[in-house]
């Protein structure tokens, strides 16, 4: 147990190690782009005294590893990620403000993933070389080779002709329901359940838009896994001791097939925080993505070392969570990480 700690800890080191170098090496990009940040969000008419002064309060007059030092001394003391010169405000606040939003869409697409994705791969295998599997099968061929914001831009054309879902934008929030950032957990922490059904219902088409293809995905690997184990000689034993068929399928294949399902679910996870970029644009979420793409193109340096550091700690965080989970699963991973 105590080796297994360890082994976690050494992870969680290079975890920070690898942020620490991430933040440094986009630093370092970021004086590779053309124009002064400060003078563009001035505006030209700005005295240069003004620039200047504005220049060194954001350590943009000092070497870059003097800068880079600065920034990080404040992100570990004070939380304070610097000064965005798109919004003016400090890029922590931002990061409250649009984070939040973010990360309860991407809550909702894990669960429809897993769910769904887990339960048509089951059917699949289950009833293998049928004609419910060729066609579950070739829908799912179709969703992998699809993009996200293609089926973005079909779901939003499906929902203007039919009038079914709102096509774009969110529900306006009281300022006195905010707790979390979460519009809809905020809705539901104050009890206000008809505001929380017109949130669902706007997040209906984004969150199809990020699900559906990793859904395909999903459903090929666990497809594929619980094929595997079905050939496997204990499940051949289980079958001539008489189980029945649901005990066999809940029992027997469903936990050695999730392993490789939980790994690729994961990365899943993790990469529908680099889809909703356009799908959070296509249909004018609030959220994070979007920020994301504003700084970017405001070329804000604060804004875009802080959004890449976000990511960085996002696909961290989820990275090991699949590490937990696989190594729960699979006895074997936590005798080889023991040793």
């Amino acid at each position: 147990m105590r080796k297994t700690v360890v082994a976690i800890l050494k992870k969680l080191l290079h975890t920070v190690i690898l942020l620490l170098v991430l933040s440094f090496v986009v630093f370092s990009f970021i004086r590779l782009i053309p124009g002064d940040p400060v003078k563009i969000s001035m505006g030209p008419m700005t005295p240069e005294e003004t620039i200047a002064q504005k220049r060194s309060e954001l350590y943009f007059d000092r070497a870059l590893p003097i800068q880079w030092a600065h920034w990080l001394k404040g992100v570990i003391t004070e939380g304070d990620f610097g000064e965005s010169l798109f919004t003016h405000r400090n890029v922590a606040e931002d990061i409250k403000q649009y984070l939040p939003k973010s990360l309860e869409l991407v809550f909702y697409c894990a669960i429809l993933i897993l769910i769904v994705g887990v339960a048509v791969g089951t059917i699949s295998a289950i009833f293998k070389n049928s004609w419910l599997d060729n066609l579950i099968r070739f829908i799912s061929y179709l969703g992998v080779c699809t993009p996200a914001y293609a089926i973005g831009v079909l779901l939003l054309v499906f929902s203007y002709t039919l009038g079914i879902f709102p096509i774009g934008g969110m529900p306006t929030i009281p300022d006195n329901y905010v707790r979390t950032g979460m519009m809809g957990l905020d809705c539901l922490l104050v009890g206000d359940f008809a505001l929380y059904g017109q949130v669902l219902k706007c997040m209906v088409l984004p969150c199809l838009s990020l699900s559906l293809g990793s859904i395909a995905y999903m459903a090929r690997i666990h497809r594929g896994a619980m094929v595997e184990n079905i050939n496997a000689d204990y499940i051949a034993f289980a079958q001539v001791a008489g189980v029945s068929r649901g005990k066999l399928v809940m029992k027997h294949l469903m936990k050695p097939s999730f392993i490789p399902t939980l790994t690729i679910y994961g990365l899943q996870v993790a990469s529908l925080i680099g889809n909703a970029f356009i799908i959070e644009v296509i249909f004018r979420y609030p959220g994070f993505s979007q920020y994301s793409l504003n700084v970017i193109q405001n070329k804000d340096p604060y804004g875009i070392v802080a959004v890449t550091f976000v990511f960085g700690i996002i696909f961290a965080v989820v990275n090991a969570l699949v590490d937990i989970g696989v190594a729960f699963l699979d006895p074997r991973i936590r005798i080889n990480t023991s040793e």
